[in-house]
C-alpha cells in the first residue's frame, strides 16, 4: 500500500513539474482564462449549463460555466448568437465586489468572459443577452423573478 501511495505521489509531482500549475488567488480576477503560463483553463471543468431563451421560452443557445481548480476562478462561455446580433455578457462573484462587463461580440461564434475569483463554492452570478442584428432584443438567460443567473 505504501508503494502505491508513493508511486501516486511521484506521478502527481512529476506531472505538476512538467505541465506547471497556475497558482490560486485573486490575481487572476479580470484576466482571460487562456492568458498566462500556465493558463487557468488547463485545469478547469464545466460545472453548469444554462439555456438562453427567447421571450416565448425557446432555447436558442447555451451558457457554459467553468471553474478552474488551480486558479479558483469562474468564467462563462456563450456558445453563440444564432440571430447574428450582439452577445452581451456580464459576470461577477460574491468573493470580489463589482461586475465584469464584456464588450459585445457580433457573430455566431463561441465567446468567453474574463475570469472572476470565486474560491470553492463561492457563488458566481451572470447575465447574457442576445440581440438581432438591428439591436432589438432576441433572447437572454432567464430565471423568473431574477435579473441574473446564480451558480454556487
Amino acid at each position: 500500500m505504501a508503494k502505491v501511495a508513493a508511486a501516486a505521489a511521484a506521478t502527481v509531482a512529476a506531472t505538476t513539474m512538467l505541465t506547471g500549475t497556475a497558482h490560486a488567488g485573486p490575481q487572476h480576477h479580470g484576466t482571460y482564462p487562456d492568458a498566462g503560463s500556465p493558463a487557468c483553463n488547463q485545469n478547469a471543468g464545466l460545472i453548469a449549463t444554462r439555456g438562453i431563451e427567447t421571450e416565448y421560452g425557446q432555447v436558442v443557445s447555451y451558457v457554459d460555466v467553468y471553474y478552474s481548480y488551480s486558479c479558483q476562478t469562474n468564467w462563462i462561455r456563450v456558445r453563440g448568437n444564432p440571430a447574428g446580433g450582439q452577445t452581451l455578457k456580464r459576470i461577477w462573484s460574491d468573493a470580489v465586489p463589482g461586475e465584469l462587463v464584456e464588450p459585445p461580440d457580433y457573430y455566431d461564434q463561441p465567446s468567453y468572459t474574463k475570469q472572476v475569483y470565486a474560491p470553492g463554492a463561492t457563488c458566481v452570478r451572470f447575465q447574457v443577452k442576445l440581440t438581432w442584428p438591428d439591436g432589438r432584443h432576441y433572447a437572454e438567460t432567464y430565471t423568473a423573478g431574477a435579473n441574473h443567473q446564480v451558480v454556487c
